[in-house]
Parts: structure tokens; sequence; C-alpha cells
């Protein structure tokens, strides 16, 4: 989902008149927190809907201690750089993630009846089974039962997938981050386009 929306935003900047060049002037030296963050969560989150679970079986193990660590790294990447205003809406939907997750035994919970809509019975069964590490079925008293996985894009969708409400909110926060840096007017010292998370 994070990359479908990254994609789609750098196309709309596109369109806009934005500048992909404007990124050079990113202080990535901040930035490189929130991105490691990400890219975790995005890997433990894809790696529990792969065919062959067996390949990650050693990383399952490690998902609560790897998911605590990617929401430190969230929130330490997003702290340092919170004058930029699009992470004010990134920091609200990782904190209705965190609190749905920290109340569940730092699992996702997920509604299985949209499982099957989607066609991942098998994903379906070995949730059931308790063999997903990142994800628990959403039942009766499952806490914060609103902020699990019960949004659903299907069909004719390319790529159909079970979201949270607090993923919807990141994925709006990184549309509007991406937006924002591709339309920045250039701030110009000689040759040098000059821009840091930091507002300087």
């Amino acid at each position: 989902m994070f990359i479908e929306v990254i994609i789609l935003s750098l196309i709309i900047g596109f369109i806009r008149g934005g500048k992909i060049s404007r990124f050079k002037g990113v202080n990535f030296r901040r930035m490189w927190i929130l991105i490691l963050a990400l890219i975790i969560q995005y890997f433990l989150i894809t790696m529990n809907f792969v065919e062959e679970l067996s390949s990650f079986e050693s990383v399952f193990k490690f998902t609560r201690e790897l998911s605590i660590i990617s929401y430190i790294l969230l929130f330490v990447g997003i702290l340092i750089n919170l004058r930029y205003r699009s992470l004010w809406i990134v920091l609200s939907g990782s904190i209705m993630n965190f609190l749905v997750m920290i109340l569940n035994g730092w699992k996702r919970p997920i509604i299985l009846e949209e499982l099957e809509l989607l066609g991942l019975e098998d994903f379906g069964f070995l949730l059931e089974q308790g063999k997903l590490p990142l994800y628990t079925p959403l039942v009766e008293k499952t806490k914060l039962a609103v902020l699990g996985d019960i949004m659903l894009v299907s069909k004719p969708y390319p790529f159909p997938h079970v979201f949270s409400f607090g993923d919807f909110i990141i994925c709006l926060g990184l549309f509007t981050l991406i937006q924002e840096i591709m339309m920045l007017e250039d701030k110009k010292t000689g040759s040098m386009v000059q821009f840091d998370f930091m507002g300087r």
C-alpha cells in the first residue's frame, strides 16, 4: 500500500508541475530514521503474506522485537522532523496502529471475513492456527477493534489488501509529504537548492 501511494504522489506531483530534483535538498541525515522504520514495518507486513512462510521462520521469532524497534525509530524519526507539517499526519496514524497493537499483544487484529473476499483463505487458516506472528483474528474481545485491519480494497484493484485506518492516515501523510517537497519553491543560494526538515 505504501509503495502505491508513493508512486501515485510522484505522478500527481509531476502533473502539478513539481520537480523530483527538489528531493536533493531534503536533509536525509534527519530523515533516514523514519525511512528505516517504514521499511521495517513494510517488511514485517509483507512477509506474512508470502506463500513460502518457512523462508522467514527465523525472522518470525523476532517479530515483536522488530515491531518495537520499528515504532521507536518511527516516533524518533517523526519527532526530530516534526516541524514539517505532513509528519503530524503520519504521527497520528502511527499512534493509532501503535495503540491497537500494544493493547492486543503486539499483534494487528485483522478481520477474517474480508480475507475470504480477497481469496486469502490459506492466510486465514494460518491466522486461525496462530501461525502468523504479526496478526491475530479480530474477535469480540479485541481491544480497539475499530483501529484493526478492517478496511478492504478488493478487485478490480490489481493489489487487493486489508488495512487499518491508521495505515490510511499514514499513507495520506506520506502522500502529502511528497507533494510538499515536489511543490516547494526553490530557495537558491548560488546554484544550490536548500531545504531540510527543521525548516532551515
